[in-house]
């Protein structure tokens, strides 16, 4: 059929081309065979829950069918139960299992009971992890008037809530009832006679309990042929003859007849149809004729009697008249049917005490010195399940068989044999060395550990391994056996090889003996605390991995659980340090299916021990002598739950600000430490020293600020910590936030009082943090909150010269908006524009000369005596001299040295420089403190363009330095031919007399500088 919300499903009325052809059309890939009656079609092969997997494209297909024998028909709960548990069995892998039936299934466990209507949701969610999902149900309309009383579920309801990728064949034989079901398409196949009987037979190949039934008819077929042929060949009168044929096929006469005829056999005959039939009734497992033919064997060497009797299989069925067949396929003996054990009962052809007898056989086996014996079936048996037969038998009636029992159980030797041939299904566990009393630990026989004990053997015998009788009888969990043992003076708290003892090997016992094993254990003194090889105590294991009943018990037999049983140690740090290493693990995986649960589970699990010692009266403020503290471990791991339970267990204490030392960390320091922020809030809410003082300077304001937890911030803030409060460093939280640049916080503590001028030991102040940051938000929020801008440091520099030095033209944009004075100098007599022109800043220079208040500003010297324009030049910068000159920079101020700009310039080859200063300049041959002009500079500089740019703007070329020097003078001391050629060229004078009363001249020709000299000599030659 075609559901609206489903997709194409079919209904089963149409032409198999029909189907094949709409199947193909939607791309089902599966198929639908024989039907099984003449009115309904589309029956899947084997619609009896049994998947077909199809995984290709990740598609899978689940079927149910209803069958008209069954007087109930199943609820529309268990119809989807069964269709979601064969689609868990297409899956692949655990991965593939839907999150919300993992999540479901761990809450069954812990006891949250599945509601019936839950499972068609389930099925929902499985079925999203396939691409396509086909549900084939067969004979639908058998269950389409059925409703659940308790829940009020039908199945068109289910349909209607199907997914888009779940596609539904069905078949029904009421056109009606398809249609209310949504049918919208239909296909009509007819049966035939040989489809149907195909159907059968595969049925009743595919079951095991019709070809058991069939095996069973062809088998009383057989036995009624064999009774009558007997009796026919019997020495029978006529008429009995002539009522062969009207005997009823009643198998209780039948029976009847065979177990007189074996009664009316020889002797020998009847004792090994006993002997079979009690084996093939009494054994525990299913038995050959190796095992009937070794035990009777076995029997014969008591019984001397029948030691000429070797019987065989054919004597074996004959004496039994065939009431015991021959499984073929299992090669395993068994009664004919079931209802002949009550015949054979009836008749006395059975021991007369059949589980002794077999017990007996079986202790005989196992006495046995033949060590070929080990190879044989009768012994395998034999070393299994001769104890459950001895279990099954009232001992004090037989007294040879106690004798036997026990002479086996003080058998080292014979034990050993046995125990070593189980010991391959039991790997971990050595049998060397063990006693009696080990097997009656293993074989669960109570009964004899007093007799055992009686024969000399300790009762605290180890075997190889260490292990006692009583760490035996705790792993198998044989209650009974423990409680003997315990009665018997055995003692709880010897270890074994590993300082294991009894108590350790609860958890390997089956769960439903645990507590009662442990119980008796504890009242006999047992100790929960001694440790094995790896750290573990029976305690420590019971809280680890549970169950709550056995940790509970364990804690509640302690008179004193504040005790340490080991330096350092009490029950409640166990109950803490391996109770939340397990949760916490937990919480590290919970994006696994099912981990939310488990989580809940151990939560429950602690809550319930931490309960028990509460009270029992632990003492939480008092530490264990290593100075471990039950509240600060909840700080620090974040145990929320827990915390309060403490803190609410004693309300009025000083829990919440306990430390382990005087000087130690206190718990809201370790939880605000370890970022557990809802467990600090607990410690503040009972109580903690949110204002706590500590010799490090540690602070809870501080230290959240420094987080950046907003939230925790406000909440101390809100519970009146100081907002003002320092660490070493002179900082408070404010500081932080600002280096955070949390404006948030920043904001928080402004508005909560914090000041923004506290001074700090070698810090930056707040408001120069945020320009430093570039955080101009925060520095707005500081500069109306009345920041210092004025402030200097060590150096005098204000934050303008900060900025300036820096270049930042955003800061220095800020501050000068702010209203900063721009003409303060620091010690060394910079100004922000001076910091800015050595910097090289054109932008901030640019606007620093745009403030101008004059050229008091402008021309203001540093201590140098150097004006911004000098140091301008000096960087060789055009750029900054244009500016600073547009702004009214004079060029003609001199610095210490007596040099100006020009100076400067002219010395540095800067002719950018001098041809912006030539048009500002009154006198172009300014000189400085040696008396140097522009040009002795530009000589000095070894500049002979500069030299020409000079004489080109009249500079003269004659004036003497201090030194008594022209510039032609000092050229020639240099011996820099292009200089003197340049100057000569320009009109100075050779012969002008200088320094010594010496010409140009004469210094060349008296200081050998041949190459100004020769430069001099072609000037005088004649043109």
């Amino acid at each position: 059929m075609a559901h609206p919300i489903l997709g194409n499903q079919y209904q089963a009325e149409g032409s198999c081309k029909q189907y094949n052809a709409t199947r193909d059309q939607h791309n089902h890939n599966y198929l639908v065979t024989h039907n099984h009656y003449s009115d309904r079609k589309h029956t899947p092969d084997s619609l009896d829950g049994k998947a077909k997997v199809h995984k290709e494209d990740h598609m899978a297909c689940v079927f149910f069918y209803f069958s008209h024998c069954d007087a109930n028909q199943p609820s529309v709960a268990k119809l989807w139960a069964a269709l979601l548990e064969q689609l868990i069995q297409q899956i692949d892998t655990y991965d593939n299992i839907a999150p919300g039936l993992h999540s479901r299934f761990y809450q069954s466990l812990a006891g949250d009971f599945v509601y019936p209507t839950a499972y068609a949701s389930l099925f929902h969610q499985q079925a999203s992890m396939f691409k396509t999902v086909y549900v084939v149900i067969d004979a639908l309309d058998l269950c389409a008037e059925y409703c659940d009383d308790a829940t009020t579920q039908t199945i068109s309801q289910t349909f209607a809530e199907l997914p888009q990728n779940v596609r539904v064949l069905f078949s029904c034989s009421n056109s009606f009832q398809a249609k209310n079901f949504g049918a919208q398409q239909n296909i009509q196949v007819r049966p035939n006679p040989a489809d149907v009987e195909a159907y059968v037979r595969s049925r009743v190949g595919h079951s095991v309990k019709l070809q058991h039934l069939q095996q069973d008819n062809q088998e009383m077929e057989s036995l009624v042929k064999t009774i009558v042929d007997q009796t026919r060949e019997s020495d029978i009168s006529p008429a009995s003859v002539r009522n062969i044929h009207n005997i009823p096929l009643n198998l209780s006469e039948i029976f009847e007849l065979s177990c007189q005829k074996i009664k009316s056999s020889a002797p020998a005959d009847i004792s090994l149809a006993k002997h079979v039939f009690t084996w093939v009734i009494y054994a525990r497992d299913d038995i050959t004729i190796d095992h009937v033919l070794q035990s009777f064997a076995v029997s014969t060497r008591v019984h001397r009697q029948y030691q000429e009797l070797y019987p065989d299989l054919e004597s074996l069925l004959r004496v039994c008249d065939n009431l015991v067949t021959l499984d073929n396929q299992e090669s395993t003996l068994r009664l004919i049917h079931e209802s002949v054990r009550v015949c054979i009962s009836r008749n006395g052809l059975l021991a007369k005490q059949p589980d002794s007898e077999v017990a007996r056989t079986c202790l005989e086996c196992l006495l046995s010195k033949d060590t070929s014996d080990v190879n044989n079936r009768l012994f395998s048996y034999s070393a299994t399940f001769w104890a459950l037969h001895l279990q099954s038998v009232n001992i004090p009636d037989c007294k040879e068989l106690e004798d036997l029992a026990m002479k086996f159980l003080c058998n080292t030797a014979q034990l050993n044999k046995t125990l070593n041939f189980i010991r391959q299904k039991d790997h971990e566990r050595s049998f060397d060395g063990m006693t009696g009393l080990h097997a009656a630990a293993y074989f669960d026989l109570p009964q004899w550990v007093q007799g055992l004990v009686r024969s000399s053997i300790r009762i605290n015998s180890s075997c190889s391994d260490g292990e006692t009788a009583l760490h035996w009888a705790v792993s198998y969990g044989r209650l009974n056996v423990v409680r003997q043992l315990l009665e018997h003076c055995a003692d709880p708290n010897i270890g074994d090889s590993i300082k294991e003892t009894p108590l350790h090997k609860l958890s390997t016992g089956p769960p439903g003996t645990r507590f009662e094993i442990a119980e008796a254990l504890i009242n006999r003194g047992a100790k929960v605390t001694i440790r094995n090889n790896k750290g573990f105590s029976p305690v420590s294991l019971a809280i680890r991995f549970g169950p709550t009943s056995i940790a509970s018990l364990f804690i509640s037999s302690q008179k004193d659980v504040n005790t340490e049983f080991e330096s350092g140690w009490s029950f409640l740090r166990e109950v803490f340090y391996h109770g939340h290493g397990v949760a916490e693990s937990l919480d590290h995986d919970k994006k696994s299916p099912g981990s939310m649960a488990r989580h809940r589970a151990v939560k429950r699990h602690l809550d319930c021990l931490v309960d028990l010692l509460l009270d029992m009266g632990v003492t939480l403020d008092q530490p264990t002598s290593d100075g471990w503290l039950p509240v600060i471990h909840a700080s620090k791991h974040g145990s929320v739950l827990m915390l309060r339970k403490l803190l609410e267990y004693q309300p009025n204490s000083n829990l919440v600000n306990k430390r382990k030392t005087h000087n130690g960390k206190s718990p809201l320091r370790w939880a605000l430490e370890y970022e557990r922020w809802n467990t600090a809030q607990i410690l503040v809410h009972h109580g903690a020293n949110v204002n706590e003082v500590n010799k490090d300077g540690w602070n809870p304001l501080i230290h959240v600020t420094k987080s950046n937890q907003y939230e925790m911030v406000h909440f101390l803030v809100q519970k009146e910590a100081l907002v003002n409060s320092t660490d070493n460093d002179g900082l408070s939280a404010l500081s932080h936030a600002v280096s955070n640049r949390n404006k948030d916080i920043s904001w928080l503590l402004i508005m909560k009082g914090a000041l923004v001028n506290i001074p700090a030991q070698n810090s930056l102040s707040n408001i120069e943090k945020a320009l430093q940051d570039k955080d101009l938000s925060i520095a707005w929020l500081l500069c109306m909150h009345h920041a210092d801008l004025e402030q200097t440091d060590d150096k005098g520099m204000t934050l303008l010269h900060r900025a300036s030095r820096e270049g930042s033209l955003r800061n220095v944009t800020f501050l000068l908006d702010r209203g900063m004075t721009i003409g303060t100098a620091d010690h060394g007599g910079l100004t922000p524009l001076h910091h800015a022109v050595l910097r090289q800043s054109k932008e901030v220079v640019e606007l620093l000369t745009s403030r101008n208040t004059g050229s008091r500003f402008l021309d203001r010297p540093d201590k140098n005596g150097c004006t911004a324009l000098v140091l301008a030049t000096r960087k060789i910068n055009i750029t900054i001299v244009q500016i600073l000159l547009r702004h009214g920079s004079s060029c003609e101020l001199k610095d210490r040295k007596g040099m100006t700009a020009i100076h400067y310039a002219a010395s540095l080859g800067f002719r950018e420089a001098l041809q912006a200063f030539s048009p500002r300049v009154k006198d172009i041959n300014l000189t400085d403190n040696m008396n140097n002009t522009a040009i002795h500079h530009g000589v000095l500089g070894g500049r002979a363009n500069i030299v020409r740019f000079l004489a080109e703007r009249k500079a003269d070329l004659e004036v003497l330095n201090a030194e008594g020097c022209s510039a032609l003078i000092l050229a020639v001391l240099k011996d820099n031919p292009e200089t003197v050629r340049e100057l000569v060229r320009v009109g100075a004078n050779i012969y002008t007399i200088g320094r010594n009363g010496c010409s140009a001249m004469d210094f060349a020709e008296h200081q050998g500088n041949y190459k100004s000299r020769r430069v001099l000599m072609e000037a005088l030659q004649p043109g």
